[in-house]
């Protein structure tokens, strides 16, 4: 500090104050941890401040049981928890007391022959009989009893009462456990039942006795719901089992082929469902047809003079696979070179000199050889028509009716047709049947054009009467 001090002199500096005193810095206190078990002194000093990758854990044996020690009375220490008022600190719990216990006899309510057990209790101060606290796991099944008034509504001639009775009482003795009823089930002088007998004939009688105590329009949500439970289906349980008994008699080798088959199954359904999506895709396609480009790249000259290019390609193209096609009929026509009148012509015009030394191959096309004409009838029979123009491609021959009615008479025409329940698909579109149905359209288009003239000259009519009586009235 005194080097500081002689330059603040030199300088001519005020001391500084005890407000503003520097304040030394405190130091940074080391932290030395502590070195865990297991591990070298060398090798702790390598990782520094590091913490270590892996924990270190020292393995140590099983510590030796002391047999010889002494032997104390059984008992079971009771420990109370001391709970403080802040949620930060945790519960201890203190050994208090120790609960010691005693040999002590019960008897089990649910047993009626009154037999004395014993077994470890608590002991107390004040002693007390209690019920015994496992007794409340005796639940019964509320199996129903029937009088001899009811009995006569609950009669089955495939059943006596005796027989009922002795049902009901296995029943009740075996908590409705079918299979151990039907076990145990021996009637004297009756006839073997299966399980399926058995449920039905017990949940019959007790849905019978539930409707005559409750009428079916007074019980409440929760006997409705128990009442329809008690619907016991017999032919449907005896055929669900018979079927489990098949399967489970199968051999391997069937067990095999079914799964083969289902999935040969599946198979074929994958396939159908694509083949019913195709077809459905085609139909929208010869339908609807929808056009898959956009016209924005030829809306400008330069799109336009490309446009122009292509066609005319298109166009030379066509035009040299025609004279490509005549040229290998001429071949094969045998009747020898005949000369067209209109290539006979263009020879005669040219002279032998002008157009050449000759005929080219072009003037010495041959016309195709003549066909017989076939006769309306014949036409009719063969089911031969001529069209002017076809589109190519693959077409339904009910996507081809021609819309003879167009504007908007078209859906005035779909209305009435509709109307007199003619679907606009053809089921069967012949080319006889798609000429009538044509004419159809034009015969209702025609008439409700009429119609449309004739309520215009009734409104015509109508407003020059008005305007006569108008007048008449005036004058």
């Amino acid at each position: 500090m005194s080097g500081f001090q002689d330059v603040r002199d030199v300088m001519e500096l005020a001391a500084p104050t005890d407000a503003t005193a520097r304040v030394p810095v405190a130091k940074k206190q080391k932290t030395v941890e502590r070195r865990p078990d297991g591990i070298t002194r060398e090798l702790f000093a390598l990782l520094g401040e590091n913490p270590p990758p892996v924990a270190i854990v020292e393995s140590k044996f099983k510590e030796k049981p002391r047999w010889m020690g002494k032997v104390n009375p059984w008992y079971i220490p009771f420990f109370s928890p001391i709970v403080h008022h802040s949620p930060t600190r945790p519960t201890i719990w203190m050994l208090t007391q120790e609960q010691h216990r005693v040999w002590k006899s019960f008897e089990n309510p649910s047993r009626s022959d009154g037999l004395v057990l014993h077994h470890w209790e608590r002991k107390t101060e004040h002693p007390q009989d209690l019920e015994y606290q496992f007794a409340k796991f005796n639940v019964r099944v509320d199996v129903p009893v029937y009088t001899d008034g009811e009995y006569e509504v609950l009669k089955d001639p495939d059943w006596t009462r005796k027989e009922t009775d002795y049902l009901f009482d296995l029943c009740r003795e075996y908590d409705l456990r079918f299979v151990i009823v039907w076990d145990r089930y021996e009637f004297a002088g009756g006839r073997p039942r299966t399980v399926e007998d058995i449920k039905a004939r017990y949940y019959s009688v007790c849905r019978s006795l539930m409707e005559l105590r409750t009428p079916l329009n007074q019980m409440t949500p929760e006997e409705t719901q128990v009442f329809n439970l008690l619907n016991f289906d017999k032919e449907r349980e005896t055929a669900r089992k018979n079927m489990a008994e098949v399967l489970f008699a199968r051999a391997p080798d069937q067990v095999k082929e079914e799964e083969m088959l289902l999935v040969e199954l599946a198979r074929i359904t994958k396939g159908q469902a694509k083949n019913l999506e195709e077809r459905k895709e085609l139909f929208n396609r010869l339908e609807v047809p929808a056009s898959q480009g956009s016209i924005a790249a030829y809306t400008g000259s330069q799109g336009l003079a490309h446009l122009r290019e292509m066609m005319v390609n298109s166009t030379d193209k066509n035009k040299k696979r025609k004279s490509i096609a005549l040229a290998s009929n001429n071949a094969s026509n045998a009747d020898g070179p005949q000369q067209s009148p209109a290539l006979a012509t263009s020879a005669e015009r040219f002279g032998p000199s002008g157009g050449g030394s000759g005929p080219s191959q072009k003037d010495t096309l041959q016309p195709k050889k003549q066909v017989r004409k076939l006769t309306p009838e014949e036409e009719l029979g063969f089911g031969v028509t001529y069209h002017d123009k076809l589109t190519p491609g693959v077409k339904f021959r009910s996507a081809m009716v021609a819309a003879t009615v167009k504007g908007g008479t078209a859906q005035k025409v779909q209305a009435a047709l509709a109307q007199l329940e003619i679907s606009p698909r053809l089921a069967m579109p012949t080319a006889r049947t798609v000429q009538m149905f044509e004419q159809l359209q034009a015969s209702v288009g025609a008439l409700l054009d009429a119609r449309k003239a004739n309520d215009k000259i009734d409104n015509e009519q109508r407003v020059l009467k008005a305007q006569i009586e108008t007048a008449n009235e005036d004058s």
